[in-house]
């Protein structure tokens, strides 16, 4: 049992009891004028004011082995016959007084720790929260778009029939349409702007006729002016008619093409965002997605960090709450042993007073049975002091284990923040520094598919260019395969036709001759009856009478010419 007190009693200075509630107080060993001014400062009454007086705490605190301490406190506590019953009690009262006072130690020392809690916890947990969760969103909020954009582009690159290309020349013309929207939009706004301030004109003009009357301002509106006006309201009525069509107009004049690819919208919309924005923007972009990574584990290892400090500092209470703890139970100990060895002389004590003596007197019977009564009283208060004590020492066992678990718990605490500070903020920016590159790399390598997509769509048009070209050529050589074709038909026909023709004109050619030869002798014929009609008159009146003609071609001698142009006389 006395080695387990040695072994409780045993702290980093252990030359007297005294140095081990100094050393739980932190505090360094003081005079005894220091302990007297400490003592009653922290006393809440004067009673504790001449405590250094106090037999047990002189005992405690005095040089000495810790078993020959408990000798001299439970040779204190056990009743001596040999004094004044009124002595024996004020010994009791003195146990009592130093009892409550190591009370009151164990009280302020617990104020002394409490005085010394992180009253920054709750601070540094709203900054932990504030500031690290502010950094993860950031980030979040930088990586989101970049990330989207390029989910996007590998949907887009991705989808059958060449839908990435459809969806970017959609994307053009949908500018060109916006533009030529704010275009017209600007030329309605400023047609608008010249119609409001030519109505305002003409209210003007009209509001200035009115001024125009006769007879120097008595009579009414000149007719001139009147005539006017007339003008003026027509012009104005058709300029607010201008303005309300032309307001139709601008409520009209809308973005309104419609998406061939409704089911790429979000996919097309992030596209449009990629084009949209300059290269030096979204380089821009990546340089705050960089800076923001940078910021959390700047963030990380800062909140960690002084989340480990504060974790240390907890530590260095929890020692101080300990060194308390083993300080007052070192006390205890002693105090609890030396308690149970007072019990057992007064015990012993008690039992020598309890037999009559041989030949005893009314007046020894009556010390004895006083002295016996003393001791027995002084043996139950002595009970009472001991259960209070071994009852306060239980609880500061069950501390100690408490402490014990605190310690364990925090020492873990403060090994997975240091771990965090150190290997969790490392491992954090190695990640932080993969994903960013990979971000870039994912961008690189979209950039990459989409060119090879690109030339290979470029390939595939020239291709096709060439086989139409190529088609061309050869519809060309057959194109003219048919003209020569045709050309020799045509000659066929013409051929055909020449042969007819020949055979036409050599029937029309013979027949020709037939009809000469017919027309020769119809013209000989013709010719002598022409000549016998011119001679008829003559020879009537010389007496001779006419022969018929064909009576004298009968008689026509054989060498006569044939050739009825041969005797004409022209």
């Amino acid at each position: 049992m006395s080695n387990e007190h040695d072994s409780g009693a045993k702290l980093k200075r252990q030359e007297t009891t005294q140095d081990i509630l100094d050393t739980a107080l932190n505090r360094g060993r003081k005079t005894s004028t220091e302990t007297k001014e400490k003592t009653s400062e922290r006393a809440s009454s004067k009673k504790f004011a001449n405590i250094e007086a106090n037999s047990y705490y002189k005992i405690i605190f005095s040089e000495g082995d810790p078993e020959a301490k408990k000798d001299a406190i439970a040779q204190a506590l056990a009743y001596d016959l040999a004094d004044e019953k009124a002595d024996n009690k004020n010994s009791l009262a003195e146990f009592e007084l130093f009892k409550q006072w190591l009370m009151e130690q164990r009280k302020d020392m617990a104020q002394e720790i409490i005085r010394l809690t992180d009253t920054d916890a709750f601070a540094e947990l709203k900054d932990v929260f504030d500031e690290m969760n502010q950094a993860l969103l950031d980030f979040e909020k930088q990586m989101s778009p970049l990330t989207d954009i390029l989910d996007a582009v590998y949907r887009l690159r991705m989808a059958s029939d060449g839908a990435m290309f459809d969806v970017f020349k959609e994307i053009q013309d949908d500018k060109a349409e916006e533009e030529r929207v704010a275009r017209l939009r600007e030329e309605q706004d400023q047609q608008l702007q010249q119609l409001n301030l030519s109505v305002n004109k003409t209210q003007q003009d009209i509001q200035a006729l009115q001024n125009e009357k006769t007879w120097f301002g008595l009579g009414g509106i000149k007719k001139s002016a009147l005539a006017k006006i007339a003008e003026k309201q027509t012009e104005l009525d058709n300029r607010r008619g201008e303005i309300n069509q032309l307001s139709k107009a601008i409520e009209n004049t809308v973005f309104t093409r419609t998406s061939e690819f409704s089911e790429y919208a979000g996919e097309k919309a992030k596209l449009r965002e990629l084009l949209d924005i300059s290269s030096e923007e979204h380089k821009n972009r990546q340089q705050a997605l960089v800076d923001s990574a940078n910021n959390f584990v700047n963030m990380a290892e800062t909140r960690t960090g002084n989340v480990l400090q504060h974790l240390e500092g907890i530590n260095d209470q929890i020692d101080r709450l300990s060194d308390s703890n083993g300080g007052l139970r070192s006390v205890y100990a002693i105090i609890s042993e030396a308690v149970q060895d007072a019990e057992a002389v007064n015990t012993k004590t008690r039992a020598t007073l309890l037999e009559e003596a041989e030949g005893e007197t009314n007046i020894s019977k009556m010390r004895r049975e006083n002295n016996k009564m003393a001791v027995e009283n002084h043996i139950t208060a002595l009970n009472s002091a001991k259960v209070d004590t071994m009852g306060t020492f239980g609880d500061l066992t069950a501390e100690s284990y408490r402490i014990k678990s605190m310690r364990d718990s925090n020492n873990s605490q403060v090994s997975k923040t240091r771990s965090l500070n150190s290997k969790g903020v490392a491992g954090v920016a190695s990640r932080l520094s993969t994903v960013l590159q990979g971000v870039s790399m994912a961008a690189l390598s979209e950039s990459s598919e989409v060119a090879s997509m690109t030339l290979e769509r470029m390939n595939d048009q020239t291709n096709r260019m060439a086989q139409k070209e190529a088609l061309k050529n050869a519809m060309g050589i057959s194109l003219e395969n048919d003209a020569l074709v045709k050309a020799i038909e045509e000659l066929e026909n013409y051929g055909k036709i020449a042969r007819a023709a020949t055979d036409i004109s050599r029937e029309g050619y013979t027949e020709m001759r037939e009809n000469l030869a017919e027309l020769e002798k119809t013209a000989r014929d013709v010719g002598e009856a022409v000549k016998h009609a011119v001679a008829v008159g003559a020879e009537v009146m010389e007496g001779k009478r006419a022969e018929p003609a064909s009576t004298r071609q009968e008689q026509k001698p054989e060498d006569q010419d044939d050739n009825p142009f041969s005797k004409l006389n022209v």
